[in-house]
């Protein structure tokens, strides 16, 4: 496969392609590409509502929806600092004339935990979680579509309406994107603002004026408080001005110093204007003086210190509190759709050849810092984080489409090849996109091997299980199940096992249960099949070691226990001891497979 992908890169290397440095399309007039991007945005919508439609509550929605739900309620955005209000307020809007309880938090029940709230909120005071849930997926799915729009109009304007069908077709088939585009969490909210606050900055750059300015401004403030990780655009936006006076690459490169610090100011103080606007106007002080949106810098903070804390990860079969450095390039490696990776490393050999890097060093810079960032940080819970690179690369890749057809055509047939690949993909793995894993992977089947968390068990299966449930004549089940939904909400009976955050095993040692388990049907959930949360990592080694007898959306792994049927116990016990011994081969020869990915030359073509 890899030498495949080499070859599929090389080819692209001497592609005979026209040069161009300036912008290639303006935005003021409808062409024939503008008719088909609107066909693409269809079937992103149809498959983001479809999907939402068969995936439960995830771990996080309940958060944030509480805290959405509690800020409109009260205007107060303390209950989970952490979190910046405005994606989460978008995402409640369709709940406000629901008439819900709102769980009370006065200084008689401070004390409340945010897991208490939140479930109090969905799950214990309102008839119809699950509805909760779906109506405040639909902001959400409203800022994909933003997004993908933002870059069709961004590719398209730099090189081409071509271009931006290509842009605008790898992210409509992405399914990291199709995975997170539809649930209530700030994940796609922050990659939709920062896009967008990149995409005015660079517009302001190409024609400053104070309008533009002020836009770019009040977009780069509402992208702070979509998610305190969008602070990486102000080095970013920095950075890249020094760029461009070095390069003198567009009209903001030749403003005085004065000029552009002038200009810069106003789009500082247009940006905390957006972000005060979303904190209502509140002043709070600050070593003893009146302050604007006091509680963003308190929120901050709060950020800042829980991701310095760290939090237990997993990968390649081994467990961490501080992660790894190399934790998202394998990551990015395994997750990304593999023709995507291709024509990542095509683009990127493509204008290496053309010495054509001034056009989009604002993508790559943006993109650098970020990863960057990631990579540093000891935060390592999932793929979702780095979202936010995904449509700067989407938008580079889109070079390829200025290859001229006529002295090319085996370059444009490659890149529609992958295109095809990429689309297949997606709709293989349809309804389930959290759980991608690529062919590197080896698929997703094999990926709780490599990583789990929101990768790919976020408690997004419950409806996939009820359905299985239904499908086998199976009354009850003995459940372990990762997420902070309800499964009775969702139509699931079940006898609970040891559980995350819910029915918690705190000890070492492992319940007699899972040691010696009775007859009956276990479901359990990959993070906690690999012990993801518990103190003993091994809680469920005696399943781990058993060949699943099916498995409900890549993420739940249902086991059948017939002792009856088993045979004698002794006889068993070394039958699934030898199998144990066989598989722990096996998943060696893939672990260090995969370790090899930690080598920084991977990262390479990804982010050069």
């Amino acid at each position: 496969m890899e030498d495949s992908a080499n070859n599929s890169i090389r080819a692209y290397a001497d592609l005979t392609v026209p040069t161009r440095t300036q912008p290639a399309h303006g935005l003021k007039h409808w062409c024939w590409a503008d008719n088909i991007s609107l066909v693409l945005l269809i079937i992103l919508a149809a498959q983001l509502l479809l999907s939402s439609s068969r995936n439960s509550a995830t771990y996080d929605e309940q958060y944030h929806i509480a805290n959405g739900l509690y800020y409109l309620r009260t205007g107060d955005p303390n209950l989970i600092p952490a979190h910046p209000p405005l994606v989460e307020v978008l995402a409640t809007l369709p709940l406000v004339n629901r008439n819900l309880v709102v769980p009370s938090r006065d200084s008689a029940s401070s004390a409340v935990s945010n897991l208490e709230f939140s479930d109090q909120l969905l799950w214990r005071l309102n008839p119809n979680g699950p509805s909760i849930v779906a109506r405040a997926r639909l902001p959400i799915i409203g800022l994909t579509l933003l997004l993908a729009i933002t870059v069709y109009a961004w590719a398209r304007e730099l090189f081409g309406p071509i271009s931006g069908l290509l842009a605008l077709t790898l992210l409509t088939f992405d399914p990291n994107i199709l995975a997170h585009g539809n649930l209530a969490t700030n994940d796609i909210g922050v990659t939709c603002f920062a896009t967008l606050a990149l995409y005015a900055f660079w517009r302001w750059m190409t024609c400053p004026t104070p309008a533009r300015a002020v836009i770019a401004g009040l977009i780069l403030g509402l992208a702070q408080v979509s998610k305190f990780s969008a602070v990486y655009l102000i080095p970013a936006v920095m950075i890249i001005l020094v760029v461009d006076r070095i390069w003198e690459s567009t009209a903001a490169s030749r403003l005085s110093a004065r000029t552009t610090l002038a200009y810069l100011t106003v789009i500082a103080v247009a940006a905390y204007c957006a972000i005060w606007i979303v904190y209502g106007f509140k002043l709070g002080t600050l070593k003893g003086y009146p302050f604007p949106a006091r509680e963003y810098l308190t929120g901050l903070q709060a950020a800042t210190s829980l991701i310095a804390g760290g939090k237990d990860s997993f990968l390649l079969g081994t467990y961490s509190p501080k992660g790894w450095w190399y934790y998202f390039p394998v990551a990015f490696a395994v997750k990304t759709p593999l023709p995507t990776l291709i024509l990542i490393g095509a683009s990127f050999v493509f204008v290496y050849r053309r010495r054509a890097w001034r056009l989009t060093f604002p993508l790559l810079i943006s993109v650098v810092i970020y990863f960057a960032v990631s990579v540093a940080s000891p935060f390592h819970i999932g793929y979702r984080h780095l979202l936010p690179i995904l449509p700067c690369l989407f938008i580079f890749t889109s070079q390829l489409a200025l290859i001229d057809w006529k002295t090319s055509r085996q370059g444009i047939t490659a890149v529609v090849a992958m295109l095809v690949w990429l689309t297949v993909g997606s709709v293989l793995i349809f309804p389930h996109y959290l759980a991608f894993f690529n062919e590197i992977a080896g698929g997703p089947r094999n990926g709780y091997k490599i990583l789990v968390d929101s990768n790919l068990d976020w408690g997004q299966e419950l409806i996939g299980l009820r359905e299985y449930m239904a499908q086998q004549n199976i009354p009850s089940v003995k459940l372990s199940y990762h997420g902070t939904a309800d499964p009775a909400a969702y139509g699931v009976q079940y006898e609970p096992l040891p559980s995350y955050p819910y029915y918690q095993w705190t000890s070492d040692t492992v319940p007699n249960i899972l040691l010696n388990p009775p007859n009956g049907v276990y479901a359990i959930s990959a993070n906690n099949l690999q012990g993801l949360r518990f103190k003993n990592h091994d809680l469920y080694a005696t399943f781990r070691e058993r060949k699943p007898d099916a498995v409900v959306g890549h993420s739940i792994f249902i086991y059948r226990i017939n002792s009856t049927h088993e045979g004698n116990p002794r006889s068993a016990q070394v039958s699934l001891q030898r199998r144990s011994v066989e598989r722990v081969k096996k998943d060696q020869a893939l672990l260090s497979r995969f370790r090899s990915l930690s080598s920084l030359q991977f990262l390479l073509p990804a982010v050069y």
